[in-house]
């Protein structure tokens, strides 16, 4: 699911229909549950996604040192490491400009990303019975009672 996607159906259930008062109030459980899938479905994706960087980064740090075996280039599609051996102290920024693992982090944190947008809609879903509430409580007071 893209962050666009999600703005868009979030532009159309974040409406309230002021006519229909009582509906509203019972649709809230229902976006509830729709966006709260979403939400559960983009920390499952962003966990494996971390997991998947761990163990890309065990790969690269092992390419790096010349300990993968011809058989592990070869799966993987990579050229064998022609450059020296980093040094312990080299090898972080060596990994922190590593163009595999760099993919793997934009994923992530795209996904992250993600997550914050679905927490925020889960929030405003959160506070929709409070703002019904307070329209309720307006019309009466309008009304006299």
């Amino acid at each position: 699911m893209q962050i666009e996607e999600i703005d868009s159906m979030w532009s159309k259930d974040c409406k309230i229909d002021r006519n229909n008062l009582t509906e509203e109030t019972i649709r809230s459980g229902i976006l509830h549950q729709k966006y709260l899938n979403l939400l559960m479905s983009a920390k499952n994706k962003l966990i494996k996604l971390t997991n998947d960087y761990l163990v890309m980064k065990d790969l690269r740090t092992r390419y790096y040192l010349g300990e993968l075996t011809k058989e592990e280039l070869e799966q993987y599609g990579w050229p064998q490491y022609q450059g020296l051996k980093p040094l312990k102290s080299d090898m972080q920024s060596k990994l922190d400009t590593d163009s595999e693992l760099l993919k793997i982090k934009l994923k992530i944190q795209y996904l992250e990303n993600i997550q914050y947008q679905l927490e925020s809609i889960l929030q405003q879903i959160r506070n929709r019975d409070w703002a019904i509430k307070s329209h309720i409580e307006w019309l009466k007071f309008q009304a006299g009672n």
